[in-house]
């Protein structure tokens, strides 16, 4: 009986398929935008819960940032969405942060200095990303289409409050990107 009703939920799903064809569907929207948090905040979540594990997240950043740098795919500032050269990406891989700081001995005066540093792959703990969205009404099926992505790296205070999320730049899938008509 359990191998009888396999078999006609099977043959059932593929006439839905088969009905419903396999085509994108009518578009929804040419372009959404949100962030995805790929690294876990120090708070109280399941490890899953805003994550990819280690492995696969350090695979996915290295590869966004070597297809960058090679050049294999048009890259943008996020500012202006002009187009960016290999050069001003690597250039943009140094991070520059001012440091207030304080003096171990008397009067104690707090003191301004610059600190530079490359950008770690680990300082990427989000990733924005740039869609086109579908709608499939015979099957209700979504399909996403993504255009571009773009890094993200936390920023803080000076009193080391998470400030927010600054963009690297924008790697493009496509040609019409940013806001070119189709």
């Amino acid at each position: 009986m359990k191998n009888l009703s396999l078999f006609i939920f099977s043959v059932l799903s593929i006439l839905l398929i088969t009905a419903c064809g396999n085509k994108k569907g009518d578009l929804l929207t040419e372009r959404i935008q949100y962030d995805v948090t790929i690294k876990t905040p120090e708070v109280d979540l399941e490890w899953w819960v805003q994550n990819l594990e280690g492995p696969k997240r350090e695979k996915l950043v290295q590869s966004i940032i070597n297809t960058a740098n090679a050049g294999k795919l048009k890259i943008f500032d996020v500012m202006t969405n002009k187009q960016m050269t290999v050069a001003e990406l690597k250039d943009r891989s140094v991070r520059t942060e001012l440091l207030t700081l304080q003096r171990s001995y008397a009067p104690y005066e707090n003191y301004d200095t610059l600190v530079k540093r490359e950008l770690q792959l680990s300082d990427i703990t989000r990733l924005r990303f740039l869609e086109e969205w579908y709608l499939n009404e015979g099957n209700g099926f979504i399909t996403k289409k993504v255009i571009a992505i773009c890094p993200l790296v936390e920023s803080y205070t000076e009193s080391g409050e998470l400030r927010g999320y600054n963009p690297l730049f924008w790697l493009s899938f496509e040609k019409k990107f940013p806001l070119e008509a189709k």
